[in-house]
């Protein structure tokens, strides 16, 4: 009995010394406004919005167009400055880009004058300099063959197709390995199919990275947003736009597309956010 006695001591001991984890903070936007001038007055994009993104976490940002999406992602990035409000990357103020916040936009951002593997080379260069040139070599090769285009690499971008250009935008942030990943709908000038080849791409760099990496997105899609996404955000319409709900999508990963679709909880979170997204569902709905 002592002995069983002086053990369970131990245990109560050890449980009390054991260190609290908790997920710490990649993102933290607090009270951001972001107005503009224009010809006509000051026009304010979003106003006081608060966002907290935990470290490893992929969000994404929903909401008709003009609500302020890319505006928010600027925020991050540090290409927008808010009007009033702070926000904080890996536990510093954002006062402008930097290396530790990797952008993809839609139209790729790729220099047409160089080759496939120059332009992942050209940004490894001068995001690490450090680094010796075998081991940017190194990291260019095993970045350019996880998105499957090791083969290409001699080849410019005019002679790629857009699944394949945007492979190489994502393969190039990936390559500078920033703690943070922002995609500024990188995927919505594909076609359906190479969209969701291009999902299953993004996640399994993700893993690669034992997903550390926090992602935040700007979609127009809503399966897209699921699929990906560990929290959703929508945003109400602007100007002056606002948060409107942040839907979890409790969802277990890894996600098989041709699984989940059927799952009542991704069918429960696809109707709430139609329903967040879409006032009218039909011309019978309108009424004079």
């Amino acid at each position: 009995m002592r002995s069983s006695a002086i053990t369970t001591t131990q245990n109560i001991a050890d449980s009390i010394l054991q260190p609290v984890l908790t997920p710490s903070t990649a993102i933290d936007i607090k009270n951001v406004t972001v107005s503009f001038k224009t010809a006509k007055g000051s026009y304010t994009a979003v106003k006081e919005i608060s966002l907290s993104v935990q470290k490893g976490e992929i969000i994404s940002l929903i909401g008709h167009s003009g609500c302020g999406k890319s505006t928010l992602m600027g925020t991050i990035s540090g290409m927008v400055k808010p009007t009033a409000g702070d926000v904080t990357a890996n536990g510093k103020p954002v006062m402008g880009p930097g290396p530790d916040r990797g952008i993809v936009f839609q139209n790729y951002s790729l220099l047409p004058w160089l080759t496939v593997y120059r332009n992942i080379y050209e940004a490894v260069d001068a995001a690490l300099k450090d680094l010796s040139k075998g081991e940017k070599k190194e990291l260019v090769e095993r970045n350019l063959k996880s998105v499957h285009l090791w083969d290409h690499k001699d080849k410019l971008p005019g002679q790629l197709s857009g699944g394949m250009k945007q492979r190489v935008a994502i393969a190039r942030a990936f390559a500078i390995n920033p703690s943070i990943l922002l995609l500024d709908e990188p995927f919505g000038a594909l076609d359906a199919l190479t969209k969701s080849n291009m999902h299953v791409e993004l996640l399994k760099l993700w893993n690669l990275d034992n997903r550390e990496k926090t992602i935040v997105m700007v979609t127009h899609d809503v399966e897209e947003a699921i699929f990906l996404s560990d929290r959703v955000v929508v945003m109400n319409n602007g100007p002056a736009a606002t948060i409107k709900e942040i839907v979890s999508v409790p969802l277990d990963r890894p996600r098989n597309k041709r699984d989940i679709v059927h799952d009542p909880v991704y069918m429960n979170i696809h109707d709430k956010l139609l329903s967040l997204l879409i006032d009218k569902f039909s011309i019978d709905d309108i009424k004079d």
